[in-house]
């Protein structure tokens, strides 16, 4: 059967329907998974000020290798093949790279300033610390030396950096992203 053509209207059609098939295929499609990525990974009640990171990867990278990182503390990116289990440590006992990888697997990393920081504070953060140790859902806390920012929560992604305690906002950040990591989500 011979295909029929309107007066000049054949030749546009099949040179412009490859095209805008093509640019679909090209830009729009990858952008619009990029963007349903996003949409997925962000949980739906996060506290304010939690700030957002593209994801810097997940590679494993040889034990005692160091990683440059895009944020500081990072919250993705290139990590160790081993992890440390939930608890408090001071800052010379871990790297960056092995708490990327606790963060991978859905675990919270809290930095801390504990002179800047009272005593119950701390205590109340190492409370609830000590509440969840799981390997896919734990929390650690980090010593930092940070005068601006004397607690840090991070998690894969997302950070939050806070001037001084509120416990509403550690507890939501927990809630949002604790066992929500890339590797094996458990919540």
């Amino acid at each position: 059967m011979k295909r029929m053509k309107i007066a000049g209207q054949g030749l546009i059609c099949d040179r412009v329907g490859p095209f805008f098939i093509t640019v679909l295929l090209v830009v729009i499609f990858p952008f619009a998974s990029v963007f349903a990525q996003m949409q997925q990974s962000v949980p739906p009640d996060v506290p304010e000020g939690v700030e957002f990171f593209e994801n810097e990867g997940h590679d494993h990278i040889p034990e005692n290798s160091m990683s440059f990182y895009k944020t500081d503390p990072p919250t993705s990116g290139p990590h160790s093949v081993t992890w440390l289990p939930p608890s408090i440590y001071e800052a010379h006992e871990t790297t960056r790279e092995l708490l990327v990888h606790n963060l991978e697997h859905g675990n919270i990393v809290i930095y801390f300033n504990r002179a800047m920081l009272s005593d119950s504070e701390m205590k109340w953060l190492g409370e609830l610390t000590n509440q969840h140790l799981g390997q896919w859902d734990g929390m650690l806390m980090v010593a930092r030396d940070d005068k601006e920012h004397p607690l840090i929560l991070t998690a894969w992604r997302a950070m939050l950096r806070m001037k001084a305690m509120d416990q509403k906002k550690v507890l939501k950040f927990v809630e949002a992203f604790r066992g929500r990591g890339p590797e094996n989500p458990v919540r």
